[in-house]
């Protein structure tokens, strides 16, 4: 599909021609006239023809039918929602937030990060920043036709923790529909949940597909992307009102462990805690709080996460050198950790406490990682007061500060530090190369820029009226690019560090609550105490009066 036709004539089927299609195509065109330069020409023009329609970028893992079709940087399907106003009503958050309500949350955050608790409150059955305020999202039940396509009785949800609050005001909320919440017997073209993205963080809607194009590219299992225009109907108060464009992002799941290993039997987790891999002793139920399974764990998986944990605290380091390629995926994991630093991507597994998948994989009995919610990587995402160019400075050796445990032990042992190095330069020179990474930023804001379009007769159609993002982005993205070369480079040269960040402080937010609980109750004792005192006083004066003697008993 050619992705630069006129503008609202967006074709929406996807390409017929798989890459090897195109180049078995150039390459018997080629063949009569036995010159290997037309050859490399034909073969040149069919890849930059394609290189949309490539499964790198098309992400189809196994075959182009099924699902698949809803998937690739050059798709959009239509996703029409449709609730009564009771189940509509559901939905909708349970709390009221401010300011000051925010600020609080962030704050109890920020202490428990200090004691060394879990990203989680007791306030919410969901983990996350979220949770602190209470948020817990509630399933509704819906109609959705996606793709022409019509399910009944879906559940359908709010999704989300930094990116719902980013969305409160706006309330173009991230969705996530399951099919299975009301109905086992419900799926829609063999998936069982899916993921809509409002991309609040990146209005441009580039950071999260390319990201996890190049994840694709390093080798790394990992959600497929595509777009949706998503419309909603509730009986009786809304019809049909355009919502705009979000990103179609696949579940992680059973039949996400199927597709890509042909069996889900491993152990699936997604951590919502303050470390990687943190040893919490020998009771495992400890680490489901921590470490959130989305499968059930075996007895021999539970002990398969705790020794792993103790490993990794505890073992002096030649009995972890010994032992680390037994429990862990060396070689996924260097490629995984080279991609999220050469993305400087911290609000993953380097820098912050959730965003990542581990996977227990069952034949090899090791750990893997998957990567999630790329919406602020590029660079985009600070702990401090860093700037976008130091983030693209960010250290290759320490990405995750000096404190980053699992990190800094796998990269201890030379050779595992010597692999890591290798990948980053070769990926300098391939998934991450400059032009070529230039080409596809160019090509995605083109299509992305042609689905934003409003209709002539509604403007409000736009997906959220910040157009300007669409200039200003791709070039902000090309110049972190450009800037991470150039670090990279020269670390892997011996000629700069880059840098390096400190343990993540208590949150600033979390000492102005501290702060504010402290004087709040020096304040509630004294005012006790004021009070005590005054009742005391009047308690004297009572007593005083009535042991005055009276004036008929003077006069007497």
């Amino acid at each position: 599909m050619n992705i630069c036709q006129a503008k609202h004539r967006i074709s929406r089927e996807p390409g017929n021609a798989t890459l090897s299609q195109h180049l078995a195509c150039g390459l018997i065109h080629c063949v009569p006239y036995a010159s290997w330069q037309l050859a490399l020409w034909t073969i040149t023009l069919a890849w930059t023809t394609c290189l949309l329609e490539q499964p790198t970028l098309g992400q189809t893992p196994q075959s182009q039918t099924g699902n698949a079709a809803l998937f690739g940087l050059n798709r959009v399907v239509d996703v029409h929602f449709e609730l009564t106003q009771p189940e509509w009503e559901t939905i909708q958050p349970a709390v009221e937030l401010d300011g000051l309500s925010i600020a609080k949350a962030v704050g109890l955050m920020g202490l428990d990060k200090a004691s060394g608790g879990n990203f989680h409150s007791e306030k919410s059955s969901r983990p996350g920043l979220a949770g602190y305020l209470g948020v817990d999202h509630q399933y509704g039940r819906a109609t959705v036709t996606i793709d022409g396509q019509t399910v009944r009785d879906v559940g359908l949800r709010y999704k989300g923790n930094g990116t719902f609050l980013a969305a409160y005001d706006s309330r173009k909320f991230s969705l996530k529909i399951d099919f299975h919440e009301f109905r086992d017997d419900v799926e829609f073209r063999g998936l069982t949940k899916i993921n809509l993205h409002n991309n609040i963080t990146d209005p441009a809607f580039l950071r999260e597909p390319l990201a996890y194009a190049l994840f694709r590219e390093a080798g790394i299992h990992c959600s497929r992307v595509g777009f949706a225009q998503v419309i909603l109907t509730v009986a009786g108060t809304i019809d049909q009102k355009p919502m705009g464009l979000y990103t179609l992002v696949e579940q992680v799941d059973k039949r996400f462990l199927k597709d890509r290993y042909g069996s889900a039997e491993g152990l699936l987790l997604k951590p919502s805690t303050f470390g990687v891999f943190r040893y919490l002793g020998e009771d495992w139920a400890k680490y489901e709080t921590a470490y959130v399974p989305k499968t059930t764990a075996t007895t021999e998986q539970q002990q398969r996460v705790i020794k792993f944990a103790r490993l990794l605290h505890q073992s002096d380091d030649q009995t972890f050198r010994d032992q680390l390629a037994s429990y862990l995926d060396v070689d996924q994991f260097l490629r995984f950790l080279a991609v999220n630093v050469l993305l400087s991507n911290l609000d993953s597994f380097l820098g912050a406490t959730q965003n990542y998948y581990i996977y227990l994989e069952p034949q090899t009995n090791r750990f893997q990682f998957f990567p999630w919610d790329l919406d602020i990587s590029f660079g985009t995402f600070a702990q401090d007061k860093s700037s976008r160019q130091q983030l693209a400075d960010l250290s290759v050796d320490y990405p995750g500060s000096t404190k980053h445990t699992l990190i800094m032990r796998v990269l201890a042992i030379p050779r595992h530090r010597q692999t890591y190095h290798a990948y980053l330069a070769r990926y300098l020179d391939t998934l991450f190369a400059e032009q070529k990474l230039g080409r596809q930023l160019d090509q995605l804001a083109t299509f992305v820029e042609n689905l934003r379009i409003p209709a002539e007769d509604d403007p409000e159609s736009a997906t959220d009226g910040r157009r300007l993002n669409l200039k200003s982005t791709p070039r902000q993205l090309k110049q972190f690019v450009r800037w991470r070369h150039q670090s990279v480079q020269r670390q892997l040269a011996g000629e700069s560090r880059g840098k390096i960040l400190g343990p993540a402080p208590i949150s600033t937010a979390a000492v102005i609550y501290t702060s504010i609980l402290l004087v709040s109750a020096c304040g509630l004792i004294y005012f006790i105490m004021w009070q005590l005192d005054r009742r005391k006083q009047r308690i004297r004066a009572a007593t005083a009066t009535n042991n005055q003697p009276s004036a008929e008993h003077l006069a007497s």
